[in-house]
């Protein structure tokens, strides 16, 4: 098994390459066939849930798992340490803060970010200044899949620390509601995420305390 130092950066940035790369799919299909950017991504989640699942299952079973379909569970150097004084909260809270703040000053304060807000809000402006849509589209799928990597490998390595048929109960569709809600401003987004997730640990705790079924909700 492999373990020491580099291991966990080397596992960040490999997850954030290969978000890029998933994320590229339907960016290619936007680009080049006008293909709705929306359902192709949301079908290549169930896309990767069935290879995720095909792994466990297969070349990465735990073999000392009585056959649960379930990876070995990462070690030390695999994980991403608790932050101090904070319970259960891993540097993956840190990520999201520094990923938010990353993306504001990219959209707010660079050139890059510019070009993105008016092939966004005004796309004949953009051609006129000779911004091109399509390398902008790519540019900000390979973005947001990074990003998305780096949640993805913080859940694993921080909360979950192995890999399961099951990881997430949703996220995916619920980044949608988040960054509507939020109105597609990073902070907005940050908080829009605190307050859903305060929800969902609300309702869950409603359920267990007063025996009230999740169907109801």
């Amino acid at each position: 098994e492999a373990n020491g130092i580099w291991v966990l950066p080397t596992m960040l940035a490999m997850a954030m390459i290969g978000g890029a790369l998933w994320a590229f799919i339907p960016a290619l299909l936007k680009t080049r066939f006008g293909a709705n950017e929306i359902l192709t991504s949301l079908m290549l989640v169930y896309v990767a849930q069935l290879l995720l699942d095909f792994l466990v299952r297969g070349p990465w079973r735990n073999p000392e798992g009585f056959n649960f379909p379930e990876s070995r569970g990462f070690t030390e150097g695999q994980v991403l340490p608790e932050m101090l004084m904070s319970g259960r909260m891993h540097y993956g809270a840190l990520f999201a803060v520094i990923a938010v703040i990353a993306t504001w000053f990219m959209l707010s304060k660079t050139m890059k970010g510019f070009e993105i807000k008016v092939i966004g809000q005004a796309p004949r402006a953009g051609a006129f200044a000779g911004f091109s849509a399509k390398k902008m589209t790519i540019f900000a799928f390979l973005f947001s899949g990074a990003l998305a990597g780096l949640a993805g490998i913080s859940e694993v390595a921080g909360a979950i620390q192995q890999l399961r048929p099951v990881i997430s109960p949703g996220y995916g569709f619920t980044a949608i509601i988040v960054a509507f809600l939020g109105r597609l401003n990073p902070f907005g987004i940050l908080l829009a995420g605190l307050v859903l997730a305060l929800t969902y640990l609300g309702s869950e705790a409603a359920q267990i305390t007063l025996g009230i079924s999740d169907k109801l909700g």
